[in-house]
């Protein structure tokens, strides 16, 4: 099978676009009683259009734990050509069900995709502390609207913008570091010290647009998606 131009991802996109509300990891959605879960209905998605599951590590078993490390993912991210799957295929929890993404995909073509599910009961998701990757698709899903929408990490936070989170960080772990050479010299008996755990969240309201499925650059973004396929 080799659909010209990623053609193959496109139309996968285009239907998981269309999916209504799926919840993660959780009871199923009354949209499809036979699909357990957001990621699951990503998955059948991806088997409808031809793709194959891989096992990189046990070769026709799932493995217990992630199928790659953390390292050989952030590898592929920057280097998509250092990923080694077959075309036509796909790793469902890469690095396991507490890391991202989750699923790293191959099409006919050999280009590389990282996937990142994620669903939420109102208008915007969660991140994690390192915030929206540059690299993956995000496919989020709303129960209060019933619908999904799809968009790339690095539409969501421009590159100024994560340089500036980044040097924000570093300045903050200094100033962590300093804090504790001076907690330490109070000869404390527990050992207590302090840690600035970065959280990337949303403020300002629809007014902002923090709620993805009003944004006025939903469809700019989800075509902004479907156009990195070719």
């Amino acid at each position: 099978m080799n659909i010209e131009n990623g053609g193959e991802m496109r139309k996968v996109l285009r239907e998981i676009r269309k999916m209504p509300y799926y919840q993660n990891y959780a009871a199923t959605s009354g949209a499809a009683p036979n699909i357990a879960k957001h990621e699951e209905a990503i998955e059948d998605r991806l088997v409808a259009n031809g793709f194959m599951e891989h096992y990189p590590r046990s070769g026709r078993k799932k493995p217990t734990v992630g199928a790659i490390s953390k390292k050989t993912r952030d590898l592929w991210l920057e280097n998509p050509g250092k990923c080694n799957i077959p075309a036509g295929t796909y790793i469902a929890q890469p690095c396991g069900t507490q890391g991202s993404p989750d699923f790293i995909v191959k099409d006919f073509n050999g280009k590389v995709y990282f996937l990142e599910c994620k669903s939420v009961k109102g208008g915007k998701p969660m991140y994690n502390s390192g915030g929206p990757k540059s690299n993956y698709i995000y496919i989020l899903t709303s129960k209060k609207y019933d619908q999904t929408t799809i968009f790339r990490g690095e539409d969501v936070l421009p590159l100024a913008a994560r340089e500036l989170i980044h040097k924000h960080i570093a300045e903050a772990r200094e100033r962590d570091a300093d804090l504790e050479e001076r907690l330490r010299s109070l000869n404390t008996s527990h050992g207590i010290t302090y840690y600035t755990r970065p959280m990337i969240q949303h403020k300002g309201g629809r007014k902002a647009g923090n709620d993805y499925f009003l944004n006025e650059n939903r469809s700019k973004y989800e075509q902004n998606v479907l156009e990195s396929c070719k």
